[in-house]
């Protein structure tokens, strides 16, 4: 057998830099900002960036954006906000800074990326760059040219078969972008099971509200909303023998160590996680979270009934969650409910609030299974 050095980790889809990147090339650098500006104002309100290269090397703005040896500088600019960096960063690096956005636009006469938009303009002759088309999306014809070189058909015999738009059809182009270039994740299922139940003395799991284990009562609420529904559990158990379950891997984090580990399985599907102490939730709730969930957004999540805070455990986690998640534990935080705070969610107002009460203790839970 192969000797395996390291852990085989499903990993995140992602391009060169960023998980949706496009590049633009086949015409003149100042023609690709021009079509980013653009396009950045057509698909918004999602959120967009670019990457482009300045041809100037101008020794006077390097010593005016650094001071001394200091090799980064971060200016409030008061309408914006600015980052200088001094060194070049590596590929890594690059995938932090643009996790959170939604689509990455990257000037693709300097840098490649994962899929190509391609404009025909006689100035720039693509013939010259095939070797960095490797998936094209489209064809964009410049206000001068009106046909793809036969030349070019001779190598890419495939882009005839393209989306073809006139370089002035931005609408169509953004939302050609929108509908077909930008993936859009699953949905999972992830019930809390994991936790010790200290205060109600039995495991809360499988405690019977509804005829049926609760566990099993969470489980089938989320299945109409969710590709597949895993119970998470902090050691795997024979009682949920039959049913997917996903053992936390990250030990003695709670409800932090069992969201990180579902993104460990598959990090690019969105997570819905419900904790397995909600017995009143119903299909009220999800159907609301569900519908206004937004992809763009790190999570979408309610506003607790009891506090001014999002709840964690009722909540939709996007991919991009999961190296927040990280982050936060890196500084030392197993709070989901901190990354929630400080991080640019959907927050909902539940019309059903109800819903999210816990049974946590054996009084809460004869008072429920009284009331239903």
């Amino acid at each position: 057998m192969k000797h395996q050095k390291h852990a085989k980790l499903t990993r995140k889809n992602i391009g060169t830099i960023a998980t949706n990147e496009l590049a633009i090339m086949g015409t003149t650098c100042g023609e690709i900002k021009n079509l980013v500006e653009k396009l950045s104002n057509q698909i918004a309100p999602l959120t967009s960036a670019f990457i482009d290269m300045d041809h100037k090397s101008d020794e006077e703005e390097l010593n005016k954006s650094f001071l001394g040896s200091a090799e980064q500088v971060y200016t409030d600019k008061i309408n914006f906000h600015r980052i200088n960096i001094k060194r070049e960063l590596n590929a890594f690096e690059k995938r932090k800074y643009f996790n959170s956005f939604d689509f990455t636009f990257i000037n693709g006469n300097h840098y490649i990326a994962e899929k190509q938009l391609l404009v025909i303009d006689s100035r720039k002759p693509l013939l010259k760059k095939v070797a960095k088309i490797t998936n094209p999306v489209a064809v964009v014809f410049s206000a001068t040219d009106k046909e793809i070189p036969p030349e070019l058909l001779k190598e890419l015999p495939e882009l005839k078969t393209l989306p073809q738009f006139s370089i002035e059809e931005i609408d169509k182009i953004g939302v050609f972008i929108t509908t077909s270039v930008l993936d859009k994740p699953k949905l999972k299922g992830l019930v809390l099971v994991g936790g010790k139940s200290t205060r109600m003395g039995s495991d809360k799991a499988v405690l019977d509200y509804h005829g049926k284990p609760q566990w099993e009562y969470a489980k089938e609420l989320l299945a109409p909303y969710c590709d597949e529904v895993f119970i998470s559990v902090a050691e795997e158990a024979k009682s949920y023998k039959g049913t997917p379950q996903i053992t936390d891997k990250f030990l003695g984090l709670g409800p932090m160590g069992g969201i990180l580990s579902a993104f460990q399985e598959d990090p690019n599907s969105g997570w819905l996680v419900i904790a397995c102490d909600l017995p009143l939730l119903s299909e009220k709730s999800l159907d609301h979270l569900v519908t206004k969930r937004n992809t763009h957004k790190m999570a979408t999540s309610f506003k607790s009934p009891t506090l001014e805070f999002p709840e964690p455990l009722i909540c939709i986690w996007e991919p991009k969650a999961y190296g927040t998640l990280l982050e936060y534990l890196s500084w030392g935080y197993s709070c989901p409910r901190k990354a929630l705070i400080n991080s640019d969610i959907e927050l909902l107002i539940s019309e059903h609030e109800e819903e999210m009460t816990n049974a946590n203790t054996k009084e809460e839970f004869i008072e429920i299974k009284n009331t239903l």
